[in-house]
């Protein structure tokens, strides 16, 4: 729905399943992310917590209140989106910045001052951890970083590709294209929560969008439209965006995730959770499934809720003709 979407069940699956093969050519999965992850306090509650979702960009701030008499020090994560190897480095995702580890540009601050966490990277082979065997190579542990991977096996003696290629987690000569492997990461630090006063945690990352190429057929998808919650009135401006494209047989979309459910961690309730929508051009669409949302300005839309519990995570869909609205340069 394009201005106040119900509820209903948003998967992360692209819409070119049901397009023809053509366009599915064309797609790419969004990969998930979300906010912290804390370690559970019975003492420890978000009084707010404001989400910001772009396309670029998200951002959210805490305020967290530890009620207790002591200071409490809790261990506070944010797990970067599990990267799988074996689908992804053949596919048409790309990462915000292949270049670095921190492949979504994460940046937090406490209280106003910026925090260095750190940073755990793991790589597994089905349940079997390979990180040491990586490492020993200089192989990046992020399979997508496509740049780093090509310069470190291009490097490897025939012996030490040999050995990689042994333990299933770079193609022989003949096979697929790109590391086999599965990498987790995960941002880290201790934080210390002082007692009886507030604590204001803010973090900003760039999400790793999915794109779709939405057809004339999606419309008529009824899982299609229960997926994004394109009501009737989405459904026509889609179809406006068509009309105007003659011949061309599909619109542009872009899919940015949002796992909302980590929060439920926190002790109790969040106190006010407030989100906003932020669709860069006018003339974009964006659809979700969340009620209540309201109208705010030109380009945002805003829902707040008070004793909030987390129901379901995000999927917000773009639609434009524009693709640098969408960010496709």
């Amino acid at each position: 729905m394009l201005c106040r979407p119900r509820v209903a069940l948003a998967l992360a699956l692209c819409a070119a399943l049901n397009a023809p093969q053509a366009l599915a050519n064309d797609s790419a999965a969004e990969l998930d992310a979300g906010g912290l992850v804390l370690v559970k306090d019975p003492e420890v509650a978000l009084v707010r917590e404001d989400l910001t979702i772009g396309l670029d960009r998200i951002t959210v701030r805490y305020v967290f209140r530890n009620r207790s008499a002591a200071a409490r020090t809790l261990k506070v994560a944010f797990p970067l989106p599990p990267i799988d190897g074996a689908e992804l480095t053949s596919s048409a995702q790309s990462l915000p910045d292949e270049s670095s580890p921190n492949f979504v540009g994460f940046t937090v601050t406490v209280d106003g001052q910026a925090l260095t966490p750190q940073l755990e990277e793991r790589a597994f082979l089905g349940a079997r951890e390979v990180s040491d065997l990586l490492r020993k190579h200089a192989v990046p542990l992020n399979p997508m970083r496509r740049d780093a991977y090509g310069a470190a096996v291009a490097k490897l003696t025939p012996t030490a590709k040999a050995e990689l290629a042994a333990a299933g987690l770079i193609p022989e000569d003949e096979g697929p294209d790109g590391g086999q492997w599965r990498s987790e990461a995960k941002f880290y630090w201790d934080q210390t929560f002082p007692a009886g006063r507030d604590l204001v945690i803010e973090h900003a990352y760039r999400p790793v969008k999915g794109s779709i190429l939405i057809g004339r057929s999606d419309l008529d998808d009824r899982a299609f439209r229960q997926r994004y919650c394109l009501d009737d009135a989405g459904v026509a401006g889609v179809r406006r965006f068509l009309a105007e494209k003659g011949k061309d047989d599909a619109v542009r979309g872009v899919v940015v995730p949002y796992i909302v459910t980590t929060a439920r961690n926190w002790a109790g309730t969040i106190g006010t959770f407030a989100l906003t929508i932020d669709k860069g051009h006018p003339k974009t669409l964006v659809s979700l499934c969340r009620n209540g949302l309201v109208k705010t300005g030109p380009s945002t839309f805003s829902f707040t809720a008070t004793n909030f519990v987390p129901d379901a995570d995000l999927r917000v869909l773009y639609v434009s003709q524009d693709a640098e609205a969408l960010g496709i340069r």
